[in-house]
């Protein structure tokens, strides 16, 4: 005889994490869905951080690349911006951190993590790998034809000589 059904067993320990997460006073979050741009293009991954401020005074929150491997903090302000605000609603704060890439390259493919931790606790909080795929632009080296820049010039000149001719007569 089974007393529990394997579903509800599941469930309640997704309800136990996350409530167990909450009461560790920070929380992140932000889309599992691997984001895909062209290169050259901007795009800005958002990481929420949740926490209450009774429990978690201060946070400090940064984002990694290449979380498997080295890890390496993104603090390059040549490379990359990054943007934070912060509101708050009841005891709760709500700190949005933005990574921006003005004009992605394709070295700029790879795994982003996000991070946070309480300062006065201890505590801290991970979110989950994010991948960013940056795929080649299809248009890159190509340039841009002036044949029709040429034709606009070329009627320009025709249309003045067929005036000076007629004018002749």
């Amino acid at each position: 005889m089974q007393i529990f059904h394997p579903t509800s067993v599941f469930l309640t320990m997704v309800v136990l994490c996350n409530l167990l997460s909450s009461l560790a006073g920070v929380l992140v979050k932000y889309s599992r869905e691997p984001v895909t741009k062209t290169e050259g293009h901007f795009v800005s991954l958002k990481c929420e951080v949740q926490y209450e401020k009774q429990n978690c005074d201060i946070v400090t929150s940064w984002w990694y690349t290449n979380p498997n491997a080295n890890q390496i903090l993104i603090t390059d302000p040549n490379q990359y911006l990054i943007t934070v605000n912060e509101t708050e609603k009841y005891q709760f704060r709500h700190r949005n951190i933005f990574l921006s890439f003005h004009s992605l390259s394709l070295e700029n493919s790879g795994y982003y993590q996000c991070d946070a931790k309480c300062l006065n606790s201890g505590t801290q909080g991970k979110g989950h790998l994010l991948y960013l795929n940056v795929t080649a632009d299809p248009y890159k080296g190509l340039k841009v034809s002036a044949w029709s820049g040429q034709l606009k010039a070329d009627e320009g000149v025709l249309a003045l000589s067929a005036i000076l001719f007629l004018s002749r007569y």
